[in-house]
């Protein structure tokens, strides 16, 4: 008697791993796009923290009328950011704007400071 397995129960076993695979990717695959979305709002939070204590120490250079941009690089200058938590977005800016007597914060990807 031989001992081992059939090519046939080989093939049904690979099969049942595959339909497992194939049923769990997508779980799985938007299990990640929501930590990743969770760590970038989280990130976003941050950034605007960061831009509202620049904002508040320099209150002097940021006119109501006017929307400002603040680079994140200078947040790292001004030691409100570590600099690793910028290394994906070093080009982006926070957009300060002055509405209803508040200032208000958004990311952008690309900006000229002022």
């Amino acid at each position: 008697m031989k001992k081992g397995f059939t090519l046939v129960e080989l093939l049904a076993v690979l099969t049942l791993l595959g339909l497992v695979v194939i049923i769990s990717l997508p779980a799985i695959i938007n299990r990640v796009n929501n930590h990743e979305q969770k760590i970038s709002e989280a990130l976003s939070k941050t950034f605007y923290a960061a831009a509202n204590i620049y904002v508040e120490n320099n209150l002097e250079e940021f006119d109501t009328s006017t929307t400002h941009h603040i680079k994140l690089s200078t947040l790292v200058k001004e030691d409100l950011l570590d600099s690793s938590s910028i290394s994906e977005y070093h080009d982006y800016c926070v957009k300060v704007s002055y509405e209803s007597n508040q200032y208000t914060y958004e990311m952008e990807t690309s900006c000229v400071e002022g």
